[in-house]
Order: structure tokens, then C-alpha cells, then sequence
């Protein structure tokens, strides 16, 4: 059968006719283009680049089967078919949007395109479906009118970055499903859901059908998923494994700080301030002369949050506390996930101030 696209019951796009209608599309319409001629071109797979989020981006080849496998699973998890709305506003250079664009070929729903931003538009249509980074989902609720604009959205789902505790307290009124994803771009998109509202709500994400996980002797979550290609990979997150298979990611092996022999995970620190004070921040290791490295911190927000910072910097365990902080908008990637190793290049060891604790 041949795959077609659905674009807001206005257009439909396949492979025949995709030259006449990528000619005049720019932004998201022209990135979208450019995705459709890679799809339907003649080699057998598809190049796709990871983000950056934590090292420098790469490339790796995957078949667009697999992909086709993967956008299956989602599609039928979440119910989504002909009858179908769903929203791309995701950058379609990495995975989570071309994920979007290739659910919408195998299911033949209806996408709406949007330009990826910061933020959703006031003026959003009824959709069942929305994928979002946490920096989006946000950023929309911090605007005028910002509930109303998620309630349009049936199903919510927040992927490629930490969803801290505030965005996800604020998220139980949403009327619908709200979902945080596992995932990454070897996985072809997520691999496991945990609900974030309503009765089933969970810290602890499931594996989807077909997903085996385990760890490794160094405690990082290790993956089975023979229809998307993996025979066995293993992450670079250290996770907390359940009997019955779900699991919690506890933070990245390399975001491990090391001071004095005691290994402290900086995404708790991070949550921990997220929780406490309301502040976005990047705990980073910095080096030390007798511990071998600290923490160092970096915080954005009002310079008015930082008497409450300092109190929740004070609640933490010792070896935990910042050695140094710093004030500064902290990078993000172009799907807007904290670019922890750009960070580190933005750490400015003569502008460091002490947390004085």
C-alpha cells in the first residue's frame, strides 16, 4: 500500500507528488520535504543524527522498517488512526519529529505542522495528539491562557528531556492523558511510557510491547528489541529495575560527579532544587584540588530566586552542596533538552561565586 500523508485534511502527500508540493515551502513544510524525498528515495536506510544533549552529535543508519515498527507500536498504544489529529512542532532534524512524520505515513492521521518554538500558538486546534519537549509544555503554561491551550490536546506526550516536578504538578489538572517517554534515537523514538496524571499515575516507566530491559553490572538500563534492530544495547542510564520490568531512570553514568570517593548523581541535585526552590539548573563537576572534583552550579531564572536557592542548596547532603554557582541562561539543544557538554565549556571557573553555606 502506498504510504500517504495527511496533512490538516488539506493536502495529502506521496512520493508522486511530493515535488509539486514541496516547491515554495520553507520552515517546518520545507524541513518536512526534505525528510519525505530521504524516505522515499531508493537507498535502504535512513541516516539519523542524536541530539547532542550530552556529547557531541552523531550519525547512525537505521531501516526505515524498523521505524515503520516503532511508529506502529506508538500508534496502536495510543489509539491513533485515519480519524486521527496530531500535532508536529518538533524540529524534523532529529527523532522525535521525523517519529511524528512517520506515524502520520503509517497510520494515515492528520498531521498539523507548526513551527517549532518555545511555545505552543494561542490559537491551537482540537488534536488528539501531541508529542512536546518539557521546555514547551512549560513555557505554555506560563502564558496567559496557557492551561486552555494544552486542554486542546487529548493526549500529552513529553519526551526528550527531565520532567521536573513542578511542570508535572502542574500537568494534573490537564483533562487528558499526559505521558512522559523513554527514549532515544538508536530506539527510534521512546521505548517505554509512565503516565504523569490521573489514577495511574507513576514514577516508573513500562516498556512497550515487545521491549525487554535489564541492567548492566554497572547498574545502566540495558534494552531488547529485536522488530526495532536491537539485539542488545545498553544506555548510558543508571536505572532502578522493578520485578515486573518497569523501571526508574535515576540519571545519566556520565553525569556522575566524583568528590572525595563519594559518587553523587547530579540530576538528584537538580531535582532536588527544581523541587525545593523552583529553579532550572545544571549541577556539573568541577575540578578540585583535594577532592578530585565538586559541584559547580549553574541557575538560571530571577535574580530574586536566589535567596531561595541558597536554602535549598543548604538542605542537601554535604558532599552534595555546590562549591561554586553560577548565573547564566543555560544552553539547550535545538529540541530545547539542557545541553549538559555545552554547559560544561560555559563553566567560568574566575566568575565562580562561593554559595557562602
Amino acid at each position: 500500500m502506498q504510504e500517504i500523508l495527511h496533512l490538516s485534511s488539506r493536502h495529502c502527500i506521496s512520493a508522486a507528488s511530493l515535488s509539486t508540493w514541496r516547491e515554495g515551502q520553507s520552515g517546518i513544510a520545507a524541513e518536512l520535504a526534505d525528510f519525505l524525498a530521504a524516505w522515499y528515495s531508493s537507498t535502504p536506510t535512513m541516516r539519523l543524527h542524536t541530539s547532542g544533549s550530552t556529547g557531541e552529535p552523531s550519525a547512525l543508519e537505521v531501516s526505515r522498517e524498523a521505524m515503520r515498527a516503532s511508529a506502529r507500536l506508538s500508534c496502536e498504544f495510543f489509539g491513533l488512526g485515519a480519524t486521527s489529529s496530531a500535532l508536529l512542532c518538533l524540529p524534523l532534524r532529529y527523532i522525535a519529529g521525523q517519529m511524528m512524520v512517520v506515524r502520520a505515513l503509517v497510520s494515515g492521521l492528520q498531521l498539523h505542522l507548526q513551527e517549532p518554538a518555545g511555545q505552543l500558538p494561542p490559537a491551537l486546534p482540537q488534536l488528539d495528539f501531541a508529542p512536546l519537549v518539557p521546555f514547551q509544555a512549560a513555557r505554555t503554561l506560563a502564558q496567559p491562557n496557557g492551561r486552555k491551550i494544552l486542554s486542546r490536546i487529548r493526549t500529552l506526550l513529553l519526551g526528550g528531556g527531565f520532567v521536573n516536578y513542578s511542570l508535572e504538578e502542574a500537568l494534573q489538572e490537564h483533562p487528558g492523558r499526559v505521558f512522559a517517554s523513554y527514549g532515544m534515537t538508536e530506539t527510534l523514538s521512546h521505548i517505554a511510557l509512565r503516565e504523569l496524571n490521573g489514577p495511574r499515575r507513576s514514577p516508573f516507566f513500562t516498556p512497550l510491547p515487545g521491549i525487554s530491559v535489564s541492567l548492566s553490572p554497572e547498574g545502566t538500563l540495558c534494552l531488547t528489541a529485536p522488530h526495532l534492530g536491537i539485539e542488545y544495547l545498553c544506555t548510558r542510564d543508571v536505572a532502578e529495575l522493578q520485578p515486573d520490568g518497569r523501571f526508574r531512570i535515576l540519571g545519566r553514568l556520565d553525569a556522575v560527579i566524583n568528590s572525595g570517593g563519594i559518587k553523587i548523581q547530579a540530576e538528584d541535585i537538580e531535582r532536588h532544587i527544581q523541587a525545593a526552590a523552583g529553579v532550572e539548573c545544571l549541577a556539573l563537576p568541577l575540578p578540585h584540588p583535594e577532592l578530585g572534583q565538586c559541584v559547580a552550579l549553574l541557575w538560571e531564572g530571577e535574580q530574586s530566586q536566589e535567596s531561595s536557592l541558597l536554602q535549598a542548596i543548604r538542605s542537601l547532603p554535604r558532599y552534595h552542596r555546590p562549591q561554586h554557582m553560577q548565573h547564566t541562561r543555560l544552553p539547550r539543544t535545538a529540541s530545547g533538552k539542557p545541553a549538559r557538554a555545552q554547559a560544561l565549556r560555559l563553566l567560568n571557573i574566575d566568575k565562580l561565586l562561593p554559595p557562602m553555606l
